[in-house]
């Protein structure tokens, strides 16, 4: 499929061709690093569901409050603008991702929380890699950075054509690629061009299965290729110091299967807590 069949087939993802407007305006958020406290407030104002989300997130028993989180302007002072945005995002695009993947044979809530998972885990990757200051880049790149499949399966669907995962480490890109001429990496890339993702996130799209190819973002696609393999190992219960897949790509990200087994400490715990310490910009608990 060449280029501009791909760019229809973008560009022709019904639902998919726009994001709720919400989402879009917390895309302009992202891009500032100092993103006014109004600036959030006006936006989720406005999303009754999206700021009961934060809330939640907001009272999870890390931040240990002393007194329930009640309003976004509470959660602003204790987490900070950054954090509070990317809880935003992860929440606005919940109904974009949550969705039965037919072509693939996966279920929504499986896809949904690889999603989940490959976030957290590369927030605690960046972290673990040095870059404490962008765990919530990473968390939001890893949350998206497999939106690639939901054009293909959109496609599959529309051409009764079907890329069953039923293997381990099943070989996704390659499989996409003998079947269509491209992956969900470049059809994502695409598609998060489309919405007017920022070059981060477009990056770690287009390029968490080799970090090596990306540009000046290198260091949160690398934290999102670890994050996606830690997913992978731990869904498919993979040894990090056997599996032919996972050896390869932890020498292609020049890292040991300890570090692994290191990171997957970070993800010990409830589920409430791991996403508040994955949330926060503030670099991780010892």
């Amino acid at each position: 499929m060449s280029n501009k069949a791909l760019y229809n087939l973008v560009a022709n993802t019904g639902d998919l061709a726009s994001l709720p407007t919400t989402v879009v305006d917390l895309l302009y958020l992202f891009r500032e690093e100092d993103a006014s406290a109004q600036s959030v407030v006006s936006i989720l104002q406005r999303d009754p569901a999206m700021t009961a989300n934060v809330l939640k997130m907001s009272n999870s028993a890390f931040y240990g409050a002393r007194r329930e989180v009640s309003s976004v302007q509470e959660a602003l002072v204790m987490l900070g603008n950054r954090a509070v945005v990317t809880m935003a995002f992860a929440s606005g695009m919940a109904p974009v991702m949550r969705r039965d993947l037919i072509g693939y044979n996966v279920s929504r809530e499986r896809f949904w929380n690889h999603s989940i998972l490959a976030a957290s885990a590369s927030s605690f990757a960046a972290d673990r890699l040095g870059h404490g200051k962008k765990k919530c880049e990473a968390f939001t790149a890893g949350l998206v950075h497999d939106v690639g499949m939901l054009v293909i399966d959109a496609h599959l669907v529309g051409t009764k054509k079907t890329l069953v995962m039923a293997e381990p480490a099943f070989d996704v890109t390659g499989a996409e690629k003998r079947l269509l001429g491209f992956d969900h990496c470049e059809a994502g890339a695409m598609l998060a061009d489309n919405w007017g993702f920022p070059q981060v996130l477009c990056q770690a799209i287009e390029f968490h299965h080799d970090p090596r190819l990306a540009g000046e973002c290198q260091d949160v696609v690398r934290a999102v290729a670890v994050g996606n393999l830690l997913a992978l190992i731990i869904e498919q219960e993979l040894d990090p110091h056997t599996h032919p897949l996972v050896v390869g790509l932890l020498k292609k990200l020049d890292l040991e299967a300890e570090f692994v087994a290191g990171l997957r400490k970070d993800l010990g715990g409830k589920q409430d807590d791991i996403l508040a310490a994955a949330l926060s910009d503030d670099p991780c608990p010892a």
